[in-house]
C-alpha cells in the first residue's frame, strides 16, 4: 500500500487495493461499497459505505470496488475491548 494512512484512496470498479501484512488496520469505506479478501480467512467481508472493519489476518488482503466507485481510508484500527466484569 503506497499512499499514507488516512489518506482517501479513489478506486474505480473492480480495482485492487493490496495491503500487505495489514493486521489491526481499519479500512473504511466512505463512499461506495467494499469486498475485502484476507489471506487464510475462507469468508470474505462486504463493507457499504460508512461502514469499516478492521483486518485481523497477517499476509495479504485485497480491497475491491465493487460494480462502483469507492472512496476509503485505511487507519489504525480500534479495539473493542469487552466489558470488564467485576467479581462479586
Amino acid at each position: 500500500m503506497a499512499a499514507p494512512l488516512d489518506t482517501p484512496v479513489h478506486l474505480n470498479p473492480r480495482e485492487l487495493l493490496p495491503i500487505e501484512d495489514g493486521a489491526g488496520l481499519e479500512v473504511k469505506a466512505l463512499q461506495g461499497d467494499l469486498w475485502i479478501t484476507q489471506t487464510g480467512d475462507p469468508e470474505d467481508t462486504i463493507v457499504h459505505g460508512g461502514e469499516s472493519f478492521v483486518l485481523d489476518r497477517p499476509g495479504l488482503t485485497l480491497v475491491t470496488a465493487l460494480l462502483a466507485p469507492a472512496v476509503l481510508v485505511v487507519q489504525p484500527g480500534r479495539v473493542a475491548w469487552p466489558e470488564l466484569r467485576h467479581a462479586a
